[in-house]
C-alpha cells in the first residue's frame, strides 16, 4: 500500500520580506512551543493549504501574501506542489511545472491521479455531471484541526458546501463500503442521466412547439366534403404549391418555436447577472463605507472575512465580469428578438400565400360537426391538412424521445443493480463490526468509557458521539472515532494513505496521567510506516513522545524570519513554468 508523507514545506511572503523551510521525517514529527501564540497550528495548516485544501487561517497570516511549496512523497515517488491565493503549481517526478489557475477542475482530478483517490461527487448544481472532489475530501479523515475537529468530526477544513450531501460517499469511500468500481459504474449511470435529461429537455421544447401550432394554426371545426374533380384538383395543387408552402410553414413554426425557448433560458441568465451585479455593487459600497479595517467578523458564526484592498478589487473585478455578462446577455436576446420578428414575418407571407390558395375553393361545401365540438376560432382546409401534419411529425417524435428515456431507466436500474452487488450485506456488517471493535478498544485505552457507544453503529454515526459524556471525556472519545476511521481507511486501501497530523491532543485540559495515556496511545495505534504529526505545547507529558520523534521547535519569532527570506524565495520563483494547464479538466 503506497503512503504519502510530507517532506519539505517551503514558505515565503514578499509582504514582509521573510520565509521559512521545515523539514519532515517519514515516522513521528512534533510541533512544538512554549507558547500556545508561536504558530504551531498554523505551521500544521500550511501543509494542506498549500495542497489544496482551506483550513482556517487567521486574518493576521492571510494578509502575509505568502507563496508555499510542500515537497512530498507517494511511495517512491516524489512531488511538488506550489501555492499563491488560489493558483497551483505542480511537478511530476522528473518533469516540468505545471500551472492550474485553480484548485478545483483540472487540479483536483491531477492531485486525485497522484494519490489514488477515486471518489467522485455531483456538481452542486447539475447532478449529471461527476467531479473529482479537490484534496480537502481527500485529507478529511487524517487531519483533526485545534479549533474545529475537536467539537465536530469531518469538519477540518472550510469550503466543504460546494457539494451537497457529500459526507455520507466520502465517509464510506474512505472506510471501504464504497469500492472505485463504484464509482466507475457510478460514471455510467451518470451518463445515461446527461442522456435522459437532455431526451426529457426535447420533449419540453416539442411541447413548447405544439403551443405554437395551436397558437398560429387554431383546430378546425370543419368535415371538408369533395367531388372527385374537386379532390383530382387539389390534389394536383397541393403536390406543387401547397406542399412547398406547407414545408415552410412547418420550418417556420419550428424554428419560432427554438427562438422563444432560447430567448426565455437568455433571459433568465440576463435576470440573474443583472441581480449578481446590483449584489457585488452593494458589497463593495459597504467594504468601503460600512466597514473599518481590513478584516469583518461574520456576526453569526464568527468567522473573520478579508476586507483588505485587493479584497474590495476584487469585488469591483466580479462586478465588471457580472456587467459583461450583462452586456453580452441583452446582446444575444436582441439578435433573437430581430430573428423573431424576421420568421414571424415570414410567417405571415406564406400564411397570405396559403389564404391565397384557399380562396380557390371557396365553393367547397362543408359539414358542421356537433355542437360541442365547435368553437368560434375559423380555420381553412389547407390550415387544418398543415396543423395535423405538424402534429403527426411531433407525436412521432415525442413516441421516439419516450421509448429512449425508458430505455435508458431500464439501463440506469440495472447499473445500480451492479453497484449493491458489489458489497453484500455480510461484507457490510463485517465492516461495521470491524469499526465497533475498534472504537471499543480504543474507547478502553483512551480511559472514555463514559462515552456512550451502543447508538454508534457505522462511522457514519459520528454525531452520536460528539459531546457524549464530560468535556474532556468526549473529546477523547472523537479521538477514538478518528483513530478508528484511520484504521477502517488503512484497512479498505482505498487511496495512498496519507499522513496523519493531529493538532493539540490536549483539549479540555486532559489529566496528566491521560494525556500521557493520549501520546502512547497515538504512537502505539498509527499504522506502521504512517506519518504522524502532532502539534502540542512544550510539557513534561511529551517528553516519551519527543525523544522519538523529529522536532520542530517554534520561538516568539514564530513561522517567518527575515534571515531566510532571500533562500525561500528564490526556490519559490515559479516564473520557470512551461506548461499552463486550463481548468477544464480533459485538456
Amino acid at each position: 500500500m503506497k503512503k504519502l508523507s510530507f517532506r519539505r514545506l517551503t514558505v515565503a511572503s514578499d509582504i514582509v520580506k521573510s520565509g521559512n523551510q521545515f523539514e519532515f521525517e517519514p515516522r513521528f514529527n512534533l510541533i512544538t512551543a512554549n507558547d500556545n501564540s508561536f504558530g504551531k497550528s498554523t505551521l500544521a495548516k500550511l501543509l494542506f493549504w498549500t495542497l489544496g485544501a482551506d483550513p482556517v487561517l487567521d486574518a493576521t497570516w492571510k494578509g502575509f501574501d505568502v507563496l508555499c511549496m510542500v515537497d512530498f512523497n507517494v511511495g517512491d515517488e516524489i512531488y511538488q506542489v506550489g501555492r499563491y491565493e488560489n493558483a497551483m503549481f505542480l511537478r511530476r517526478p522528473n518533469n516540468q511545472w505545471e500551472k492550474f489557475p485553480k484548485i478545483t477542475g483540472a487540479y483536483a482530478v491531477a492531485f486525485a491521479e497522484i494519490v489514488g483517490f477515486k471518489a467522485l461527487l455531483p456538481n452542486r448544481k447539475d447532478s449529471t455531471k461527476l467531479e473529482a472532489p479537490p484534496p480537502a475530501f481527500y485529507f478529511l479523515p487524517f487531519y483533526v484541526d485545534q479549533q474545529r475537529s475537536w467539537s465536530q468530526a469531518w469538519n477540518g477544513f472550510i469550503g466543504l458546501k460546494q457539494y451537497k450531501s457529500w459526507q455520507k460517499t466520502i465517509i464510506e469511500y474512505h472506510t471501504g463500503y464504497l469500492s472505485p468500481g463504484f464509482f466507475e459504474l457510478e460514471e455510467k449511470i451518470a451518463a445515461h442521466n446527461l442522456k435522459k435529461k437532455t431526451a426529457e429537455e426535447e420533449v419540453g421544447k416539442i411541447e413548447t412547439a405544439i403551443e405554437v401550432v395551436k397558437t398560429y394554426i387554431p383546430q378546425s371545426n370543419k368535415v371538408i366534403t369533395l367531388s372527385k374533380d374537386e379532390f383530382d384538383s387539389l390534389t394536383s395543387e397541393v403536390s406543387h404549391d401547397i406542399a412547398e408552402l406547407q414545408a415552410s410553414q412547418e420550418k417556420l413554426l419550428g424554428t419560432i418555436a427554438e427562438i422563444q425557448t432560447e430567448r426565455m433560458y437568455f433571459q433568465s441568465q440576463l435576470d440573474l447577472a443583472m441581480c449578481a451585479s446590483r449584489e457585488l455593487d452593494k458589497d463593495y459600497i459597504f467594504s468601503v463605507e460600512c466597514v473599518e479595517g481590513e478584516s469583518l467578523c461574520c456576526p453569526l458564526c464568527g468567522t473573520m472575512h478579508d476586507n483588505s484592498l485587493p479584497s474590495r478589487a476584487s469585488i469591483l473585478i466580479d462586478k465588471n465580469e457580472a456587467d459583461s455578462q450583462v452586456k453580452k446577455f441583452r446582446g444575444k436576446i436582441e439578435r433573437l428578438d430581430k430573428n423573431l420578428i424576421k420568421s414571424r414575418k415570414n410567417l405571415e407571407f406564406t400564411r397570405a400565400e396559403i389564404d391565397r390558395i384557399n380562396s380557390k375553393y371557396e365553393s367547397l361545401k362543408s359539414v358542421d360537426m356537433p355542437e360541442n365540438k365547435t368553437s368560434n376560432s375559423e380555420s381553412s382546409f389547407l390550415d387544418s391538412i398543415a396543423s395535423r401534419a405538424v402534429q403527426k411529425n411531433v407525436q412521432r417524435t415525442i413516441e421516439s424521445k419516450t421509448a429512449s428515456i425508458k430505455a435508458i431507466k431500464s439501463d440506469t436500474k440495472g447499473l445500480k443493480a451492479e453497484q449493491k452487488k458489489l458489497l453484500t450485506k455480510g461484507e457490510r456488517e463485517n465492516l461495521d463490526t470491524a469499526f465497533k471493535n475498534s472504537l471499543s478498544t480504543y474507547v478502553q485505552k483512551l480511559n472514555a468509557q463514559g462515552v456512550n457507544l451502543e447508538p454508534v453503529q457505522s462511522p457514519l454515526d459520528h454525531r452520536k458521539i460528539q459531546a457524549n459524556g464530560g468535556a474532556a471525556e468526549s473529546a477523547r472519545g472523537l479521538l477514538a472515532y478518528y483513530m478508528s476511521i484511520v484504521r477502517q481507511a488503512h484497512t479498505a486501501e482505498n487511496e495512498a494513505f496519507p499522513a496523519i497530523v493531529i493538532d493539540t491532543p490536549n483539549q479540555q485540559e486532559q489529566a496528566d496521567f491521560n494525556y500521557g495515556k493520549i501520546l502512547n496511545f497515538l504512537m502505539e495505534t498509527v499504522p506502521p510506516k504512517a506519518q504522524l504529526i502532532l502539534c502540542a505545547m512544550n510539557r513534561k507529558e511529551i517528553e516519551s513522545y519527543k525523544s522519538a520523534a523529529h522536532v520542530i521547535e517554534l520561538d516568539e519569532n514564530k513561522i517567518l524570519k527575515e534571515e531566510k527570506y532571500v533562500e525561500c524565495r528564490a526556490l519559490l520563483d515559479f516564473e520557470e513554468l512551461t506548461v499552463e494547464i486550463s481548468n477544464d479538466p480533459s485538456s
